[in-house]
């Protein structure tokens, strides 16, 4: 049976973590499932927005699944180990932006699947939790994704002490973006950043989130010709000039 769910409207690609009954806890099918959509996103998408159905956004890894690997030999732990920091390294390098729409609870992996996505809102009330030492288990092939996105200090602290945070944290530490007191305004508050991101140029985000990936990575001595290299590819699409057309145009009446 399919874990996920997924549709394209109006250039958005939606995923939806569907196993409300397991909290949207990921197995090694919703992990394939993820691979899957995350390897050929189309070209005519702007964006994608994952959720997650039910009352929870992702409870992490399912703890059965867990349970069977902790039986399995090491061979077989580690291939299934590098199956999840692909799909992660996939969501994290998507060539467009990755919206995650966010309620209940992350926790575990699920704090993985907000770490790597672009742009994160949250209710005020959904609990986050980097919770595997309480679970005798290591944070261990999120934590480059979450290292990035919340910085040394603040993964030594959760990391260690496994504790939950509400959403008032999340958004200090810059694991979340905005934050929002209900469900309503949370979807309110989603198509609004969806909408901005429809009314960019396509090419544009593509180069900018190929720009961003980049930064993470490149010697501060080819920066300053990379960033030369991006925004002369990005003025050279048509989709540029016309845009810069229509607004030197505008502002001459």
């Amino acid at each position: 049976m399919k874990t996920l769910s997924t549709e394209i409207t109006d250039g958005v690609l939606r995923i939806t973590l569907n196993r409300p009954e397991k909290r949207n806890a990921f197995d090694e099918t919703m992990i394939e499932e993820l691979i899957e959509v995350f390897s050929g996103i189309p070209e005519d998408v702007c964006c994608v927005l994952m959720g997650g159905n039910g009352r929870v956004f992702s409870a992490g890894a399912d703890l059965e699944w867990m349970r069977r690997m902790g039986e399995a030999d090491f061979q077989e732990n580690y291939r299934s180990s590098l199956r999840m920091a692909r799909m992660f390294e996939l969501i994290d390098t998507a060539p467009v932006p990755v919206v995650s729409r966010v309620h209940g609870a992350a926790i575990g992996g699920g704090m993985g699947l907000v770490a790597v996505s672009d742009i994160v809102v949250a209710t005020g009330d959904t609990r986050f939790g980097w919770t595997e030492v309480g679970l005798g288990l290591v944070p261990a092939v999120i934590s480059t994704f979450a290292v990035r996105k919340v910085g040394y200090s603040n993964a030594r602290r959760y990391f260690l002490t496994g504790e939950i945070f509400d959403g008032k944290v999340a958004k200090e530490i810059g694991l979340v973006h905005d934050l929002v007191s209900s469900i309503q305004e949370l979807d309110e508050k989603v198509e609004d950043i969806i909408s901005a991101l429809r009314s960019a140029g396509r090419q544009a985000l593509r180069l900018t989130k190929e720009l961003l990936i980049r930064l993470r990575t490149i010697a501060d001595e080819e920066l300053l010709s990379y960033s030369a290299e991006i925004i002369a590819r990005a003025r050279a699409t048509q989709d540029a000039r016309e845009r810069l057309r229509r607004f030197l145009e505008k502002k001459k009446k």
